[in-house]
């Protein structure tokens, strides 16, 4: 694990989302165990587009842990800022296609015009990790996993820890048979 320590990201829904699960999972302590979305919020200044927060509301009508994490993660509303990126000079005014969904195109857009020092996401597997890393322009790719990782690398938590955080999320969020999290896994042994 390498890289400088991020202290600013955009981030997208189902970042958010997976960061979150923690606290809306019954079985996960956040009292007592590590909270992966506290630290986000209190260790990087966290911008969002508002398609992020559409795609949140969105989510918050489903009966299950992903709605109760993205409502988590809207309560959480004052510690993290919404911007346009299409209301911003550097920008275009419209969206570009890059063939993802549009929380994740406009929090590229934003990732590249506030030149961040990444962009979370859930996208580690397949071509639309390939798409993003394309077309971020100086930001870089964080995928969740790698965050959690990155908690531990610096401190935040030991590596039985993340690896239990990773568990618990990937449970959660079709993680399990993931190379990219077993490999990331063993990186934690």
């Amino acid at each position: 694990m390498s890289g400088p320590q991020l202290r600013t990201v955009v981030a997208d829904t189902s970042a958010l989302v997976s960061l979150a699960v923690p606290r809306a999972d019954a079985t996960y302590d956040t009292g007592a165990a590590p909270d992966p979305f506290q630290y986000l919020l209190t260790s990087c200044e966290v911008f969002v587009p508002p398609t992020v927060v559409d795609e949140l509301r969105d989510l918050t009508q489903y009966q299950d842990i992903h709605g109760a994490a993205a409502t988590t993660v809207l309560a959480a509303r004052e510690h993290y800022t919404v911007l346009d990126p299409y209301e911003r000079a550097e920008t275009s005014d419209s969206r570009p296609t890059f063939g993802l969904d549009d929380g994740e195109t406009d929090g590229i857009v934003l990732a590249n015009a506030l030149e961040v020092d990444g962009f979370l996401t859930d996208e580690f597997g397949g071509t639309n990790f390939a798409v993003i890393h394309a077309v971020l322009q100086g930001p870089r790719i964080v995928p969740t996993p790698r965050l959690i990782c990155e908690y531990a690398r610096n401190g935040h938590l030991n590596g039985g820890a993340a690896r239990d955080l990773l568990t618990t999320i990937g449970a959660h969020r079709s993680w399990d048979n993931s190379p990219y999290v077993m490999r990331l896994r063993e990186l934690l042994e």
